[in-house]
């Protein structure tokens, strides 16, 4: 693995103006790549990633890859990032004093590559562009160092074990396991998902004030499995999907995987920016809206109900299918859950839902489901065929008995009231563990999750080593936009720790963020920050 802190910490240290910072930074990648420290195809980090790292504006180094890409010894490419270039016509811009040095290499790397029995594969040569722009995005997440299992973690999207209804589970498990009806269990069921499971979700929806008829349903394995099959049946290269900004970190991943050009839109605290979205609508084509109306990931965030109908409003007059993805909607703490925007007059043809159990019930099941117009749902079903032919069939009766018996109602009165007790004391934490101007927080409706920002000029990721050293770990903000380069916001998820971990993890995060802000003070300009070790441990 490059480190390219080591690589490019000399091209930091000269302070000969006539020598910019821009130009120092492309010398040594340069000479890395002559040198054959960095070989042919290999990934440069993004130009936002390698100014975090480096603690330089992001511009500096657009303007480093600028300048190699003009020598023919970079390429890049939307959503995949830029890679090394070693090819024969780079060479003209190589002085003849490296040429020879350069040449040898390419030489030697023409005689390794003659095939023989023991020839070893070159594998980065075979990877697809859908695997190499998925390698970019993951690539985005910060890395802990190994002490991160001993840290009070408020960074994964998880709920808590203790809620698992694990008696509930075995003793349908064991009623069963007992009855003519086990088959059921250990066969394949049909890709719309196994009946009696797929009649108790049609209830459920009704609740939800939907009008589902059974040939707009699919039960899925998981609602990522949802996001997918969105983006396998609706997107080619070059489609525009317009999407929350900041938005859920791996539904991103997968649009801009399939080669999706993403249309940011800001969030606030009431929801998606309409006046934003009909303007951007109105001067581009867009195939999908991408939203989490409902405790949206990662702000906390609740659409009202007058803007779900504009909204509506909007993407009927634009034609823009809308993506619902209400992935929390049970999770509600303060009265009752507004309704999807399925449950509106009018969605019927116009939005996709999907909701899964993995947040309210338990993930392992990798249990959801999706709604969509009669039409739409036999191209996503075709997808599903091609993607697992069909979801887990002991989960699915498993589940289909839980509902049937009644037991997701009293489950989720019980969650609901401790995790808004969590959520309670971790705002409760933070009123008295930070001063005015620190940090400041939201306090969400429902969910899992409290968007908080540093001081506008802070960087969440700078801070996530300090919070390390305390033993608490965060999600970094900057991981959840698509446009914004905004680094100051990180993402505490209050369900996953009990009350005493939670009081403790933010007495901790105090202490790392009063560090930090110590540190930033005191730290000359350009001075490389703290490196992050690995592995990574975000959801």
């Amino acid at each position: 693995m490059v480190d390219w802190l080591d690589i490019l910490s000399p091209a930091l240290k000269a302070r000969d103006r006539r020598y910019p910072v821009y130009a120092r930074i492309k010398d040594r990648i340069r000479e890395s790549i002559l040198n054959g420290q960095l070989r042919d195809r290999e990934r440069l980090p993004a130009d936002r990633e390698l100014a975090t790292i480096l603690e330089l504006d992001r511009s500096t180094v657009a303007r480093a890859y600028a300048e190699l890409a003009a020598e023919g010894l970079v390429e890049s490419s939307v959503g995949r990032g830029t890679f090394v270039t070693r090819t024969e016509s780079s060479m003209d811009s190589v002085p003849r004093t490296d040429r020879a040095d350069l040449a040898g290499t390419s030489q030697l790397r023409r005689q390794d590559r003659t095939p023989t029995s023991t020839s070893p594969i070159i594998w980065h040569e075979k990877f697809s562009r859908f695997s190499e722009s998925v390698s970019g995005f993951i690539g985005k997440q910060p890395l802990a160092g190994p002490g991160a299992r001993q840290c009070i973690s408020f960074a994964a999207g998880v709920p808590s074990l203790e809620f698992f209804p694990q008696a509930d589970f075995e003793s349908i498990f064991a009623d069963f396991s007992r009855s003519p009806e086990c088959r059921r269990m250990f066969a394949y069921t049909s890709a719309e998902g196994e009946e009696s499971l797929r009649a108790e979700i049609l209830n459920h929806l009704r609740n939800q004030g939907m009008s589902v008829d059974e040939d707009e349903l699919i039960v899925l394995s998981g609602s990522q499995q949802g996001i997918d099959l969105v983006a396998r049946t609706f997107l080619d290269p070059g489609d525009s999907v317009a999407i929350e900004d900041p938005s859920y970190f791996w539904a991103t991943c997968n649009f801009t995987a399939f080669g999706a050009r993403m249309l940011p839109v800001p969030v606030s605290e009431t929801g998606i920016n309409l006046d934003f979205l009909e303007a951007a609508l109105s001067r581009r084509r867009v195939k999908i809206l991408y939203i989490m109306p409902s405790f949206q990931n990662p702000t906390g965030s609740t659409m009202p109900a007058e803007q779900r109908k504009e909204l509506l409003s909007i993407a009927a007059r634009y034609q823009v299918a809308v993506f619902e993805d209400n992935f929390v909607g049970d999770l509600s703490y303060d009265g009752s859950a507004l309704p999807p925007l399925r449950s509106h007059p009018g969605s019927r043809d116009l939005v996709i839902h999907q909701s899964t159990l993995s947040k309210s019930l338990c993930p392992g099941l990798r249990i959801g489901w999706m709604v969509a117009p009669a039409e739409a749902m036999k191209r996503l079903l075709q997808s599903k065929r091609v993607s697992d032919l069909s979801t887990n069939s002991i989960s699915q009766v498993i589940v289909a008995e839980y509902l049937r018996r009644g037991l997701y109602k009293e489950h989720l009165t019980g969650l609901r009231t401790a995790y808004a007790q969590r959520r309670d004391i971790m705002c409760a934490a933070l009123e008295s563990s930070f001063s005015s101007g620190e940090l400041r927080w939201s306090k969400p409706a429902g969910g899992m999750f409290i968007w908080a920002a540093l001081p506008s000029d802070c960087s969440a990721r700078e801070l996530l080593p300090y919070a390390e050293t305390e033993g608490v770990l965060f999600s970094p903000g900057d991981l959840f936009f698509v446009g914004a380069d905004r680094r100051e916001f990180l993402r505490l998820s209050f369900v996953q720790s009990n009350e005493a971990e939670i009081e403790e993890g933010i007495h901790r995060l105090a202490i790392a963020v009063r560090t930090y802000l110590t540190s930033k003070r005191k730290r000359i300009p350009g001075e490389p920050s703290r490196r992050i070790g690995s592995p990574s441990v975000f959801v």
